[in-house]
């Protein structure tokens, strides 16, 4: 949560999480904050988290990153960003 880079998208689809993580690793721990569930993915550099805000409300993310670069694969996701470091 203190990462020097971010990425920040609006609302998300669980067809975008998916391009999202699609690549990354997840992490295996049982769901952070249990009113919204939140996953962890990781990758070089990278940690991402979702979580589900459940029924029609899609999902929420952050992602951090310790080397700018590591948020590059992000930007061809095709998600609106309210704010991208990378």
């Amino acid at each position: 949560m203190g990462a020097d880079y971010v990425a920040l998208p609006r609302r998300l689809t669980a067809q975008q999480v998916d391009r999202l993580t699609d690549g990354l690793l997840p992490v295996p721990l049982r769901p952070f904050w249990p009113g919204a569930p939140t996953r962890f993915y990781v990758g070089p550099g990278l940690v991402l988290h979702v979580s589900d805000e459940g029924g029609d409300n899609g999902f929420s993310a952050w992602a951090g990153a310790t080397p700018r670069n590591a948020l590059a694969p992000l930007a061809d996701a095709p998600v609106e960003w309210s704010h991208f470091d990378g």
